[in-house]
């Protein structure tokens, strides 16, 4: 039986993540967190075992991850954390996912690839929403493109999805902070949940509201596509939500707050009072803008919609590469950002199930599920 590891296994996606493996064939799944009550109960409903751990504390991490053939890192936020979880299973001997998106964090996980390699060891950040899935949605089109000048990104979840802290807490790490992108071929600087806009995603989600995020993607798709503009943006379903923040993002430029991160479980708790207003509709969404095949301008673009099961998209990355692990191995050795190891097929078939679909079109609007 081949041990999988899930660090914050019982958290909103690491308990999706350990439900799927834990059905997997000849796999055993580990939950590790530092409640013992909720995750010892959680891991008995799937059939998993339990072990009572702070990641932070490197010799209880060590005991709770030795033997796993893979660790799966979902104890977020990943914002200014080190590496030593993913050193750690290196040392070991264990491959490393995990579902970060914090810039600075996957972009860096590089800094491990000599050691990974030595070892013989598959190490992957962002085995997420992003860069995972959104560089497989990417992917999706640029057989289209002789070119792509400008890769667009928004994302807005149906408000009556769960959520948990760790994702808000990443969120208020760069409300209003600066932010470098690409922008017509140089850098240039705008504000975290700053320059709002309207996007249309695909029927039923509509019309909504996005703003600036600090994401992965917007350091490594310039280079990984040759676009000249990246931008990713987000924002939740319900207004009164998206202006708070927004008006936190202008504070925020004359106050540093510096601790409004770990102000996280209140902003939780305040939003789950407006949970039974919106929708469970979200959408992923990309715009793809360059040179068509014949050097004409070109506009392509692809969501991913939900109907009432939001995490089912952050937590498929993870699911589908560590069975592709489980069943043929690692798809290399060393340390890199999670681009080009799972492809929207292999997505779309397994989140299919929960009532997610694909959406294509171009600049006349939205056109056919995939």
């Amino acid at each position: 039986m081949r041990l999988v590891t899930v660090l914050g296994g019982y958290g909103v996606f690491g308990s999706r993540i350990a439900s799927a493996l834990a059905k997997h064939p000849d796999t055993r799944v580990r939950v590790v967190g530092r409640d013992a009550q909720a995750g010892a109960a959680f891991a008995d409903r799937i059939g998993a075992e339990f072990r009572a751990c702070d990641v932070t504390d490197t010799e209880s991490l060590r005991r709770s991850i030795e033997g796993s053939l893979i660790v799966i890192h979902t104890a977020g936020p990943f914002q200014g954390n080190d590496f030593r979880v993913a050193e750690l299973c290196v040392d070991i001997g264990s491959h490393y996912l995990d579902i970060a998106d914090a810039r600075d964090f996957v972009t860096r996980i590089g800094a491990l690839d000599e050691a990974a390699r030595r070892r013989d060891l598959f190490v992957s950040s962002g085995v997420s929403t992003v860069p995972a899935v959104t560089y497989a949605m990417v992917n999706q089109l640029r057989s289209d493109f002789l070119s792509i000048e400008e890769i667009q990104i928004a994302m807005s979840p149906g408000n009556q999805n769960p959520r948990g802290a760790s994702t808000i807490a990443a969120i208020l790490t760069y409300v209003g902070r600066p932010l470098r992108v690409q922008q017509h071929g140089q850098w240039t600087t705008c504000r975290g949940w700053g320059d709002a806009r309207w996007v249309q995603f695909p029927p039923p989600v509509g019309r909504r509201r996005v703003y600036n995020c600090d994401v992965p993607d917007l350091d490594l798709f310039p280079e990984a596509w040759g676009a000249r503009t990246v931008r990713f943006q987000a924002g939740v379903q319900l207004n009164i939500i998206n202006n708070a923040l927004s008006g936190i993002a202008r504070l925020r430029r004359f106050f540093p707050m510096e601790w409004l991160h770990r102000c996280a479980p209140l902003f939780l708790k305040l939003s789950l009072l407006l949970s039974r207003f919106g929708s469970k509709n979200g959408s992923l969404a990309v715009w793809l803008r360059g040179a068509g095949l014949d050097g004409m301008p070109l506009e392509r673009k692809i969501a991913i919609v939900t109907d009432n099961d939001g995490p089912a998209i952050p937590s498929s990355a993870a699911i589908v590469l560590a069975k592709k692990i489980l069943d043929f191995g690692p798809p290399r050795a060393g340390a890199v950002p999670c681009m080009g190891f799972v492809t929207l097929d292999e997505l779309a078939a397994y989140i299919r199930q929960f009532g997610v679909w694909i959406v294509r079109g171009d600049q006349r609007g939205w056109e056919s599920h995939l």
